[in-house]
């Protein structure tokens, strides 16, 4: 065995010891600490509820690491227009990868890098995807399972520190909603990452899943779309609301709540494209030029800001953008992210910006400073000019050069992708 395979497998070893052993660490660093404030409770009474928090997020992990171990496919095959179904291969010599082969994160250690057959270098982007998908997936899964991020969804502080999340049918569903969120997020984000546009069968995927599935889900609201201060009016009603199977309230105001939900989601997601515009695509003109280059970077960046909008709504978008504006500015310090346009930095740090939002949601809108639907107005004009400013220091603009894929021939898709992130 080579000494390259040798440190890539010891380094497999090493990374499921650490967390092995890091999961032990939680699982009595927890319990100590929940003594420590709660005498009256025995270590040992909770070490198995800790143990359940460690089996919960190692699910999600596993869960969202296949997810983004898929989501390389998608980027890679959708921007060519191939079919994404069937199974995995080389993207250099072609060949089938094996089932031992195509596990997520581990495979391509054990592997070294490298194909098994063609012996050729694999991008060290699959793992990196996979564990980053892995790691959103498991830190909004796991909090929203046991209700300690979901505003208006069960109490605030665990009831009771030995019994396990109380789950129904509309947890369940919303979780589901926002994962498959973050995976249409994170696939936007990187196709428009390698420079190529956004394939109109992503777009379509985001519209039935997101905007047909709060039809179908009423609970995937989360928040209204009405700013109501402390409180909620009784317009609105019980809230959140239920499915449309275990709800007993009127239907038709549900479907308007929905309607506005939505149009002021997308509304929001259009005039912010436009305000960020200045800095990734200044030269888009819908009216003059619709097919051209810059104009479908426009619509784009609404197709990508209108994912977290429609998930998170429109008062809290703007922190999230705000997040994701961030994100790419500290990304342009990076080497591997410095040769990709300023949209393609601002696109991939949507879903990580989104991810931060789902997990600190009930806190945010709690603080009343944070944009919100209970954000005092201080806080939502801090937030909009907050907004309005980020063209004035994210002004790099990716359109000076060739956007890449914007203008290329599909055929040299494959090439840029095997070369460009080795």
């Amino acid at each position: 065995m080579s000494r390259r395979r040798s440190t890539y497998r010891i380094l497999a070893v090493c990374l499921l010891i650490g967390y092995l052993l890091a999961s032990v660490a939680y699982v009595w660093g927890a319990a100590l600490w929940v003594t420590r404030w709660h005498p009256h409770f025995r270590v040992t009474d909770l070490l198995l509820p800790r143990a359940n928090d460690v089996v919960l997020f190692t699910f999600f992990l596993v869960v969202g690491a296949s997810v983004g171990s898929f989501l390389n496919v998608v980027v890679w095959r959708l921007p060519q227009r191939l079919n994404v179904n069937g199974h995995s291969f080389c993207p250099r010599c072609r060949n089938q990868l094996r089932a031992r082969d195509n596990v997520p994160i581990f495979g391509w250690l054990w592997l070294s890098g490298r194909c098994r057959d063609c012996r050729l270098p694999i991008s060290s982007r699959y793992p990196i995807v996979e564990t980053l998908v892995g790691i959103t997936f498991a830190v909004v899964g796991t909090t929203e399972l046991t209700r300690w991020s979901l505003p208006y969804v069960g109490d605030s502080v665990r009831p009771n520190w030995l019994s396990t999340p109380f789950v129904d049918a509309d947890l369940l569903t919303l979780i589901l909603y926002h994962v498959v969120a973050l995976a249409t997020a994170w696939a936007a984000g990187l196709i428009r990452f390698d420079g190529n546009p956004l394939p109109p069968r992503l777009t379509l995927f985001a519209a039935v899943t997101l905007i047909g599935g709060m039809f179908a889900l009423p609970q995937a609201m989360v928040v209204p779309w009405q700013l109501v201060g402390d409180s909620m009016p009784s317009m609105v009603g019980s809230w959140p609301p239920t499915g449309w199977m275990t709800t007993g309230g009127d239907w038709s105001v549900t479907l308007v709540q929905i309607g506005l939900r939505l149009l002021t989601s997308l509304v929001a997601a259009g005039f912010f494209a436009r305000v960020l515009a200045k800095s990734f695509c200044p030269s888009a003109d819908m009216k003059m030029d619709p097919l051209g280059s810059s104009t479908r970077r426009l619509v784009d960046l609404m197709v990508l800001i209108a994912v977290p909008a429609i998930v998170v709504g429109w008062q809290a978008v703007m922190g999230v953008i705000l997040i994701a504006a961030i994100l790419a500015k500290i990304l342009e310090m990076f080497a591997f992210a410095q040769s990709r346009d300023s949209l393609g930095r601002f696109a991939v740090s949507l879903p990580v910006a989104t991810s931060v939002q789902l997990l600190l949601w009930r806190g945010l809108v709690a603080s009343h400073v944070w944009p919100s639907e209970q954000a005092s107005q201080l806080g939502l004009i801090v937030s909009f000019f907050g907004v309005l400013a980020i063209p004035l220091w994210l002004d790099e603009n990716g359109e000076s050069l060739a956007p890449m894929g914007d203008e290329k021939d599909i055929g040299e898709i494959a090439d840029h992708f095997d070369e460009d992130v080795r």
